[in-house]
């Protein structure tokens, strides 16, 4: 006997396939062009992935372990919007303690940072490290959220300088460097002896440093850390270049030190580019020197913070 089968019903079944293989066509459109919507709309929102957790998959290449000297890394932004999630991917996430100072909440153009004004803003960052971390870094680090920093060429630096030494380094790339300036644009970096010395001999003391409010931040700086009785040390290499370099590293030719340390002026895509060459990329023909049996493990990630400069005190 044949079985009769309504030819209406096997319509209907390819008709529920046409229609649920239509919705997920639909769905994933509408998926893509919320992503771009994102993009173009969110300044946090990265196209690039996280990376691998770096202290999972390689070691670092230094003879100096970071857990023997502590570094307090503190971002400088007027708008932590914009950067922070990618400092944070990449080379932040080799600093012991990371800090972001600015607005968290930025999202006018008054709040962006000028020269004029920036001392003040520095010795209220300056005082609010000093009261709340003090006593768990030997030193401090201060960079401006434009610049990449190589964080085990700064270990390696510091590890022939003595933290309860008052001195400090930046770039010594600068004409006002003759007169004892040095320049932050690439970065500061304080012993913790250098901050002591800032806070309870220089800040707030009219005869020492400015108590204006308004300043070029390192003429301002310089001239009171010296007043202080706080060195400002040479960060140049044996042949005279330098470490802290106040331009990007294509710009930098001529000047870039082979233990460079940090680099001013890099926008989101250096710091993703300069990740990768450093510590993924390893060129055929070329060994990466310590052996890998003496390279030394960098501590795990420690939390990150953030401190809205209209509340430090």
């Amino acid at each position: 006997m044949k079985i009769f089968r309504p030819q209406h019903k096997v319509n209907n079944n390819w008709e529920l396939l046409l229609m649920l293989l239509f919705g997920l066509i639909c769905g994933a459109c509408l998926s893509t062009l919320l992503q771009r919507a994102r993009k173009s709309t969110d300044p946090t929102y990265s196209q690039y992935p996280a990376p691998e957790d770096f202290t999972s998959s390689q070691s670092v290449s230094t003879s100096i372990s970071n857990a023997t000297t502590r570094i307090l890394c503190m971002i400088v932004s007027s708008s932590l919007q914009s950067r922070a999630l990618h400092i944070e991917r990449t080379w932040g996430r080799r600093c012991h303690k990371l800090l972001f100072m600015g607005n968290p909440a930025d999202n006018t153009a008054k709040l962006r940072e000028r020269h004029t004004n920036s001392w003040t803003k520095t010795r209220a960052h300056l005082q609010h490290v000093y009261q709340h971390y003090y006593d768990d870094y030997d030193w401090f680090l201060k960079v401006p959220d434009d610049t990449y920093v190589i964080m085990e060429n700064l270990q390696h630096f510091l590890a022939s300088h003595s933290p309860e030494s008052p001195i400090y380094f930046g770039s010594n790339d600068w004409e006002q460097s003759k007169q004892g300036f040095v320049s932050g644009a690439a970065g500061y970096v304080f012993s913790k002896a250098a901050l002591h010395r800032f806070i309870n001999l220089g800040h707030g003391n009219g005869n020492l440093c400015s108590n204006r409010s308004y300043g070029i931040d390192h003429v301002e700086l310089s001239r009171c850390l010296r007043n202080a009785g706080v060195i400002a040390g040479d960060s140049r290499d044996e042949d005279g270049l330098l470490r802290f370099l106040p331009v990007p590293p294509y710009k930098s030719h001529g000047l870039l030190s082979s233990s460079a340390i940090s680099f001013h002026y890099s926008n989101v895509e250096d710091f993703y580019m300069l990740d990768y060459v450093i510590y993924q990329l390893h060129p055929f023909g070329l060994s990466r020197d310590p052996p890998q049996h003496q390279l030394k493990v960098i501590p795990q990630k420690w939390p990150i913070e953030l401190a809205n400069i209209s509340q430090l005190h």
